[in-house]
């Protein structure tokens, strides 16, 4: 920290020294930042998240419906897990029909719970916690992975460039060291 803050008065410390202890230096607030917003962007994934299975939730209204066929093929959009069935039921804006998820094998007369919105339409529950919390932390370690390896990027990119001015002083020096080293002149 003291070459990179320009402390360090060694004979023996070049302004390229401290370049690097600067670019070092860098990197490690550059990883400290990138850990800052990726906790930021999680928080926020997971507020926003939250507020839309809360506003979902206040607009849902579970009824009861009878299925008036049996259960039908599975969505192929969900992974063949889900199975469907159309149904009828009675909601206070009147009465409503519509196709819902039912369990495997349900049969045509059965009692099943649907979840509504305001309007009578059938509308799937809210996200599940364990899922928001999975969505931020998705997020999160994205952040963390996209920027942390933006920065290891920039860093070798200038670290590169240093080693590069480096050796050219090197050879400089030793085109004037080398002469009376080797005892030639």
């Amino acid at each position: 920290m003291r070459r990179a803050t320009g402390r360090d008065h060694s004979p023996l410390c070049r302004p390229l020294d401290r370049a690097y202890s600067r670019l070092v230096a860098g990197l490690a607030l550059a990883m400290l930042a990138t850990l800052v917003v990726a906790a930021a962007a999680a928080l926020l994934v997971y507020r926003a998240e939250t507020h839309t299975a809360q506003q979902a939730a206040r607009h849902r209204h579970t009824v009861t419906a009878v299925t008036t066929g049996p259960a039908g093929s599975a969505d192929p959009r969900a992974g063949g897990v889900r199975v469907y069935a159309p149904a009828r039921w009675t909601y206070p804006v009147g009465p409503g029909t519509g196709i819902v998820p039912v369990p495997d094998g349900t049969l045509a007369g059965t009692a099943v719970r649907v979840g509504l919105n305001d309007a009578g339409d059938p509308v799937r529950a809210p996200k599940p916690v364990d899922l928001i919390v999975t969505d931020a932390v998705l997020v999160g370690f994205g952040t963390v992975t996209v920027l942390g390896f933006g920065a290891e990027g920039v860093f070798a990119l200038r670290r590169h460039a240093l080693e590069r001015r480096a050796e050219k002083g090197w050879e400089a020096a030793w085109e004037q060291v080398e002469p009376r080293w080797s005892g030639r002149r």
